[in-house]
């Protein structure tokens, strides 16, 4: 990281302007990181239209035509800053001129880590792509992470990675359910690190202690309206979630208009359509970024088990039924692009019990479990356990370490 940071200091002391490319969670944590270190970066760089023109974070937002105009090579250094797009967005710079590690920087060189943090060990659904709808594990932890058990996770994470400027507060859990949520996004926000927060807007927290304590980024899921809600989003009530939303959105305009609301929505076999363009209409009416994505399997251990001959859970192979693109297909373009690297294998999950996972992606913590305290345990040696894992071989071996990446790649495509 160290020599990355002194290339950004000598670009920024010959004139260059530095642009972060991608609006999103990344991005914003790229920015919090650059200004904590004294670099100011110039802007954004996103591919959504709807961003173009917009001030974020007090930057503006450009479109990715302005790094093909004339004598943009030669002013401005680019950090990527995109999860799942790191291959293409270098290819597009590459076409416009830019060289890596020259006049632009990857977002996996700059940040080899990305952080998730398991705040809650429950969840109150239990939808049937989820594992927690498709099978029930009595060796996963059900705990909730107290503030001072997150302190000194973070009080680490700063230490082995002072690079760190966004944390994802979630994966299998849904974070609104532990109290000390607000507490948790205040003081990691004291420390220079941004929180994103996914949640299903299906219990009724305390909307404006959250807000208030300021998260960077709430995501919303959602897979239907009405009666079909239920369905994929299983246990869920469509009303209680019209009502969250709407709280959500007047305390966003009261308190802190800034803050990024993503609503992502499962397009399935039963959800698209008039439900759809019914939940567009309400991003719209409420200022959130509608992101419609294709629906999948979302626990890789069922995916595993299906590609090495195991047959789907009972819910999992109802949720199939109901997908537009089908695991095989799926796993037929992951393959094509088998010999990319592991997205997954960058982020280090801990667990509510401070267990930390070997990747992110798999639900079962039986042979997914590459620490058992994350406290006890140098990040140097998590990174060894994890890349000398039997489960990445089995992973790679079927090309599923690109299937997630697939299905956010088109839903990026069918956006824009």
């Amino acid at each position: 990281m160290t020599q990355y940071l002194e290339l950004l200091t000598a670009r920024v002391s010959e004139g260059k302007q530095i642009l972060v490319y991608g609006a999103g969670s990344q991005g914003r944590g790229v920015v919090r990181a650059l200004r904590e270190h004294g670099i100011e970066p110039a802007g954004f760089i996103d591919r959504n239209p709807d961003l173009h023109g917009r001030f974020l974070a007090g930057l503006p937002v450009f479109a990715p035509e302005v790094l093909s105009e004339p004598g943009a090579v030669d002013s401005t250094f680019v950090i990527i800053a995109v999860f799942f797009f790191e291959h293409e967005v270098s290819g597009f710079l590459e076409s416009c001129g830019f060289i890596r590690n020259v006049s632009y920087v990857a977002y996996s060189s700059l940040k080899p880590r990305d952080y998730v943090v398991e705040v809650s060990g429950i969840c109150n659904l239990h939808c049937i792509s989820c594992p927690r709808g498709g099978y029930r594990t009595n060796k996963r932890s059900t705990r909730m992470m107290s503030l001072d058990t997150f302190k000194k996770v973070i009080t680490k994470i700063r230490r082995e990675d002072p690079f760190v400027g966004n944390i994802q507060l979630y994966q299998w859990g849904e974070p609104t359910l532990n109290k000390y949520l607000p507490d948790i996004v205040r003081y990691a926000r004291a420390n220079s690190i941004l929180c994103t927060i996914s949640s299903n807007l299906n219990y009724a927290a305390d909307f404006r202690a959250l807000i208030e304590s300021r998260p960077e980024c709430l995501r919303i899921s959602v897979s239907g309206t009405g009666e079909s809600y239920g369905i994929t989003h299983t246990g869920g009530n469509w009303n209680a979630f019209v009502s969250n939303v709407e709280t959500i959105a007047g305390l966003r305009q009261e308190i802190y208009p800034e803050m990024k609301v993503e609503l992502y929505y499962h397009r399935y076999k039963h959800s698209i359509g008039i439900q759809q363009e019914q939940v567009a209409e309400m991003c719209s009416r409420f200022d959130f970024e509608f992101h419609p994505v294709p629906a999948y399997l979302i626990s890789l251990d069922d995916v595993l088990g299906y590609c090495e001959g195991t047959p789907l859970p009972d819910a999992a192979h109802r949720a199939r039924k109901l997908l537009l693109i089908d695991i095989d297909e799926g796993l037929a373009m992951a393959k094509a692009e088998a010999s990319l690297d592991c997205d997954s294998l960058r982020v280090v999950m801990i667990n509510a019990d401070l267990s930390v996972s070997t990747c992110m992606m798999y639900y079962d913590p039986e042979r997914n479990t590459c620490a058992g305290n994350f406290l006890e345990t140098s990040i140097e040696n998590i990174t060894t356990q994890r890349m000398t894992s039997s489960l990445c071989v089995r992973c790679r071996n079927h090309g599923i370490h690109r299937y997630c990446g697939i299905y956010a790649k088109i839903s990026e495509e069918e956006r824009y």
